[in-house]
């Protein structure tokens, strides 16, 4: 007993010090976000969003991993094959929200491993085409199963209503972005 009650005290001043230290931290925290403008029911939806996508971009990553695709090179193996087998790169950066320069780049490595090549336009011979190569559409057939199967099961327990309402809402967002 006399232990404990040691032991009590001499903690004691040290749990109120932190206790008041982290009471310290919470009124600041609130006061920034009061002074800030925070509106919570506008940060909620925005943070669910940045949850949902981390969750989502893990669930592919383990679904592409025994592939040897990517979630980026699949999206642009999926771009060109729904164009045709091949897109200028222009156009791609487009499809992708990507700039010029990111697409240059991920074209590069697609080129190193095989899934695309560079092709120039036959009109205007400035233009330069991503198009898919053999490889590309191998990649694309061992990627897409992984892919179907894993929207699938993430989508699983809600509805097609609800799933063209999110589809819906999550459209309202994209034209409301601003680039600052």
């Amino acid at each position: 007993m006399t232990e404990m009650a040691t032991t009590t005290q001499t903690e004691g001043p040290a749990v109120g010090a932190r206790s008041s230290a982290c009471e310290a931290a919470s009124a600041r925290f609130h006061d920034l976000m009061r002074a800030s403008g925070r509106d919570v029911d506008a940060s909620r939806p925005v943070l669910s969003l940045i949850r949902a996508e981390d969750r989502l971009a893990r669930a592919f990553e383990r679904a592409l991993a025994a592939t040897g695709v990517t979630e980026v090179q699949f999206n642009v193996l999926m771009e060109l094959a729904a164009n045709d087998g091949r897109l200028p790169l222009c156009g791609l950066a487009q499809h992708l929200l990507k700039s010029p320069a990111n697409v240059t780049a991920l074209v590069d490595r697609m080129e190193r491993d095989g899934f695309v090549r560079r092709v120039r336009g036959e009109r205007d011979r400035r233009t330069v085409f991503a198009e898919l190569t053999e490889d590309g559409w191998s990649a694309l057939g061992r990627a897409a199963p992984a892919v179907f199967e894993t929207e699938q099961r993430i989508l699983a327990e809600i509805s097609a209503g609800d799933r063209e309402h999110l589809a819906s809402l999550l459209d309202q967002i994209v034209p409301a972005e601003t680039e600052p």
